[in-house]
């Protein structure tokens, strides 16, 4: 809650995402926390110090509204929500103005098999016609039973094949909205085999016979519930004109002028300048189609772009260095000069290891040039120096240091 995204703190940044939704009078934050407390206030917002015994959120949510018998209705905004869409809230609210239901809450399409369908994280709502909710699940629901049938009885593939059938799939974002009545009775009530079952708090309302109503987010969430997903963030948030994108071969003329502007910039004054005065963008185009052939199977470039061109790119491949004991190899990461030093090579690198971890590496090694003024970015990326290399330069041998990284998990 209190890592900055530009600048703020980001408990701060979902206070003032919150605050820009018209339909809301008062915006409180909940905590246990001093330090979120402390933060809250210091940047001009209202806070309360709650019991640090509650269960859950809700729990939390009701100690604060038992003293606001002035609001009918209560809005609760997860933490970790920077990027919430104050049209979303103003959209739930308005559902629970115009109709009759306990609960309000919110959902947005699924996309993906793996990322979102088959992860328990993920928590998915099957939706009646009218727009009630029927359950909640951590599972996949509701089941594409004829869809399969054609596919041998496998659904994954039925979806793989047939991506249209994510059309039939909600995802659940942790914004409810309650009638303050109903959230001070539902907080009393003991909690559910279904809800221990699932650890899902919701299927003790619809248990209650709670009518809970499910509109349509305006745009994605990002809840920051991983360092990936704070990385996410932190890209939207920081550099909101560049986004990362996986490279082809067409990029690779593109990828070359970044890499030359970036070395000409980078290491002027320790590597000689004829080598790189001597540089070329079809000598680079030759080195970028080389690593392309040699390793087609495994090579993967990540690109980082605005709307004019390349600023940054990292590529890697299935290499193993066997006296350290690492499957991948980052080839070269290089960032134009613009856009160094402001953060975002740590997105793009982070970024880059956790692709090779969900493509199956369990580790990763780089060399850099020994010398090279940025080489502290890799110990600030939790780099391992285990040793020294060499690359010829103009005739001359330049020492390199190998770093590795040997749990991605952590990354």
């Amino acid at each position: 809650m209190l890592l900055e995204i530009g600048g703020k703190p980001l408990i701060v940044r979902t206070m003032e995402q919150v605050a820009l939704a018209t339909t809301i009078d008062r915006v409180i934050i909940a905590t246990d926390d001093q330090r979120i407390f402390d933060a809250v206030i210091g940047a001009g917002g209202e806070a309360v110090m709650t019991s640090p015994d509650h269960a859950s959120g809700s729990d939390r949510l009701a100690e604060v509204a038992e003293n606001l018998s002035e609001a009918d209705i209560i809005v609760n905004v997860q933490g970790d929500e920077p990027m919430i869409s104050p049209e979303t809230i103003d959209r739930a609210v308005e559902a629970m103005l115009s109709g009759d239901a306990d609960i309000v809450t919110v959902c947005e399409p699924l996309t993906s098999l793996y990322g979102e369908l088959l992860n328990f994280n993920v928590v998915k709502v099957a939706v009646a016609g009218d727009g009630r909710a029927l359950y909640f699940s951590r599972s996949p629901m509701p089941f594409p039973r004829d869809a399969s049938l054609r596919y041998d009885g496998d659904p994954n593939r039925a979806l793989t094949e047939e991506p249209e059938l994510f059309e039939n799939f909600r995802k659940h974002t942790g914004l409810y909205v309650y009638r303050r009545d109903y959230l001070l009775r539902f907080t009393k009530l003991p909690q559910t085999r279904l809800e221990k079952f699932e650890s899902l708090e919701q299927l003790r309302a619809l248990e209650d016979g709670a009518v809970i109503k499910v509109v349509d987010a305006v745009g994605k969430s990002v809840g920051v519930d991983t360092a990936a997903d704070f990385d996410s963030v932190r890209l939207k948030v920081e550099f909101p004109g560049i986004t990362f994108r996986q490279g082809s071969v067409e990029d690779i003329p593109a990828l070359s002028e970044a890499y030359l502007r970036s070395v000409r910039s980078s290491y002027r004054g320790f590597l000689p300048d004829e080598h790189l005065d001597g540089l070329s963008v079809e000598g680079r185009n030759q080195v970028f189609a080389e690593r392309r052939s040699a390793h087609e199977d495994s090579y993967g470039v990540i690109v980082a772009e605005n709307g004019t061109g390349v600023v940054g790119l990292i590529d890697f491949a299935h290499r193993p260095m066997d006296e350290i004991g690492c499957s991948g190899h980052v080839f070269s990461f290089y960032l134009v000069p613009e856009v160094q030093r402001k953060g975002l090579g740590g997105i793009l690198f982070r970024t880059a290891l956790r692709r090779m971890r969900s493509e199956g590496y369990s580790s990763v090694w780089l060399d850099t040039f020994e010398n090279n003024p940025y080489r502290g970015f890799y110990d600030r990326q939790g780099g391992e120096s285990v040793g020294v290399g060499a690359h010829e330069v103009n005739g001359e041998q330049q020492i390199t240091a190998v770093y590795r990284w040997t749990d991605l998990s952590k990354i």
